[in-house]
């Protein structure tokens, strides 16, 4: 069996059906999943987005959690409207070590949210403590391309440059553009490709991602988003809740474990190691920037705010145990899988009792 043929199967449960008519009555807030366990959370989950499409963020306890869950929700579905949403650091936060990959996944996630179309996101507590750019800054910084678009190449390239885009031979990384005939590249920070614009005089006839290494085609676009890099901005920052519109649907793993860490996250504020390297070799004047980007009311969420964003959305919740009074609870007659460590005279009995109980 395909897992597209087991997440057939698994839509026709009748929790399924359950958990819709719930989202349907608005007076329900907080819903819990009991008894849930394994990979069935993410089967349950896309059976369940796909049932009432709208924007979903799925929030486990770690990293490890969260890229299990969106490996499982993308064999099922696909990678188009699942994207991850990782912390901006490559260790803890505390270290204050910057992660480029992470902050391009980041700003793509921002720019999908900003288009307030359907989409399903997996984070985790470490990466929800960080604020983000504000929406304002985001609006204003995104360059919207689209085929049929009339656009003047040489202004296009004022633009980019404005934006801090740097002209190159062939790009690389985010932050380039490169310009041969009637072919742009350009490596925004709102996506994992660099887009490929081929313009037609004026118009753009097509836009495709492709890869760096080979230079081949991934696929077509029809819109693109262009981002410059608004992770080192000394704008006001917002907690990640404020790009959610109020119908966003949270399932989350631990409600208590993830206010516990993004508070203690915010408690621990950056090291006086992390600063002193940060500091170490700047001018007095990017002394005084590193010191301003570093200050935790400056980048982290507080406990007592994010619970308060929390608050104000409907919720599910999918862990060993409900938080608080749940408004409806859904039971599920599901256990963990044994342990069998190779032993099939085990195994087989166990299928062999599966079967015999349909």
């Amino acid at each position: 069996m395909s897992i597209k043929e087991l997440q057939e199967v698994y839509a026709k449960h009748p929790n399924v059906a359950g958990l819709a008519s719930l989202r349907k009555n608005k007076d329900i807030k907080t819903v819990y999943l009991e008894d849930m366990h394994g990979s069935c959370a993410s089967l349950f989950a896309s059976a369940s987005v796909n049932t009432m499409p709208g924007i979903h963020v799925f929030i486990l306890n770690d990293l490890e959690e969260a890229g299990y869950f969106y490996h499982d929700l993308v064999q099922v579905d696909g990678e188009a409207d699942i994207l991850f949403f990782p912390s901006s650091y490559r260790r803890a936060i505390k270290y204050g070590q910057k992660d480029a990959a992470n902050e391009i996944l980041r700003t793509e996630v921002l720019s999908r949210l900003e288009q307030k179309k359907p989409v399903t996101v997996v984070t985790y507590p470490e990466a929800l403590a960080e604020k983000v750019v504000s929406r304002k800054r985001l609006s204003d910084a995104m360059l919207t391309l689209k085929v049929g678009q009339q656009e003047d190449t040489v202004k296009l390239m004022e633009t980019l440059s404005k934006y801090g885009f740097e002209h190159v031979d062939y790009v690389y990384e985010p932050g380039q553009f490169a310009v041969r005939g009637s072919i742009m590249d350009v490596y925004s920070f709102s996506s994992e490709w660099p887009f490929r614009i081929d313009f037609f005089g004026n118009e753009i006839e097509t836009i495709r991602t492709f890869e760096v290494q080979d230079q081949l085609s991934r696929d077509r676009r029809d819109t693109v988003e262009i981002v410059p890099e608004l992770t080192r901005t000394a704008d006001e920052k917002m907690p990640f809740t404020s790009f959610l519109p109020p119908d966003t649907l949270l399932v989350v793993k631990d409600m208590l474990y993830l206010r516990e860490t993004v508070g203690r996250i915010y408690q621990e504020g950056f090291s006086s190691q992390a600063m002193t390297e940060r500091l170490e070799g700047a001018t007095e004047a990017e002394q005084a920037e590193i010191m301003r980007d570093m200050r935790r009311d400056n980048q982290l969420v507080s406990g007592t705010r994010f619970s308060e964003e929390m608050s104000s959305f409907r919720r599910i919740e999918i862990g060993h145990n409900a938080t608080g009074t749940p408004d409806a609870t859904i039971s599920f007659n599901i256990t963990p899988q044994p342990l069998f460590h190779k032993n099939f005279d085990l195994l087989t009995r166990s299928l062999e009792d599966y079967r015999l109980m349909g």
